[in-house]
């Protein structure tokens, strides 16, 4: 069987009206409305985690692509942090911007750092690019890809 279509990225995340505000005021995302899943064994039947609880926000960013993004409040996480990129389980979305030093300065409002140093690409698929990931506090990472 073939994939159709992708339909959207969701990302699980600590803090949804923070990250909203990052993805629409810094990253120029649309969003539509934050919503309550609600109560019942829906949620929990998809995802197979008993007693799902989540308030959810759908964005689009430039080109068309559809974020969701997911606050549970129930059951608590088991983890504090996200996994490194280098572990089992590890995600990031990858975004092409215009400037990589002018997001991640803006991302800083947001609680985002640099994980490591920006690179410039010489070879590859984004040769003439710089590169980086960048990360808040909890681990949710994004990689960029642009102009300097």
């Amino acid at each position: 069987m073939a994939v159709l279509r992708t339909i959207h990225t969701g990302l699980t995340v600590h803090d949804l009206e923070q990250m909203k505000g990052f993805f629409v005021d810094c990253l120029g995302a649309q969003a539509g409305e934050t919503r309550q899943i609600p109560a019942g064994e829906t949620l929990g039947h998809i995802t197979g985690v008993q007693g799902a609880q989540a308030r959810v926000a759908m964005l689009t960013l430039s080109g068309g692509h559809l974020v969701e993004l997911l606050q549970y409040s129930a059951p608590p996480s088991l983890t504090v942090t996200a996994p490194r990129p280098c572990d089992i389980g590890a995600a990031h979305l990858a975004l092409e911007v215009e400037s990589v030093a002018g997001t991640v300065q803006a991302s800083q409002r947001f609680g985002f750092q640099l994980a490591g140093r920006p690179q410039f690409l010489t070879g590859g698929p984004f040769a003439g690019r710089w590169v980086t990931y960048i990360q808040d506090s909890h681990g949710f990472t994004l990689e960029l890809i642009g102009g300097p």
